[in-house]
């Protein structure tokens, strides 16, 4: 008897793997409908899995983003280097809906105009 729940069990266990994957990569904090823009100067860049973390100095004040992960990143030419530290630039981004100052960053239009966008498939544009 017990071996005829256990393909029920797989089931319930892939299914919850599964939410919580989805909800990890869930968007529903920031407000994609309202996306805007800040300028600011780079404080720090984390170029780490899952999703890098980029941190932003605008007057006086931090704002943090998150934004994909390196491999996305790079597959659409960016380096950990293409903005270092100290830089000023303006960072485009869908606002938290928590109203604190960062978001989910999409791209950022460097001082001499050159936008850093990327695409999950390298065949897309941003």
């Amino acid at each position: 008897m017990a071996n005829a729940f256990r393909p029920f069990g797989f089931a319930l266990a892939l299914g919850l793997i599964a939410g919580a994957a989805a909800a990890h990569h869930s968007t529903g904090a920031y407000d994609m409908e309202h996306q805007t823009s800040v300028q600011g100067t780079l404080k720090s860049i984390n170029w780490s899995n899952p999703h890098t973390t980029w941190v932003v100095d605008k007057d006086g004040e931090t704002w943090t983003f998150e934004s994909t992960s390196p491999g996305v990143l790079t597959r659409s030419g960016w380096t950990k280097h293409s903005i270092e530290p100290g830089e000023r630039a303006t960072f485009h981004y869908a606002p938290l809906r928590n109203q604190t100052q960062g978001g989910y960053l999409f791209s950022i239009t460097l001082q001499d105009g050159k936008t850093l966008s990327y695409a999950f498939n390298p065949n897309d544009s941003n």
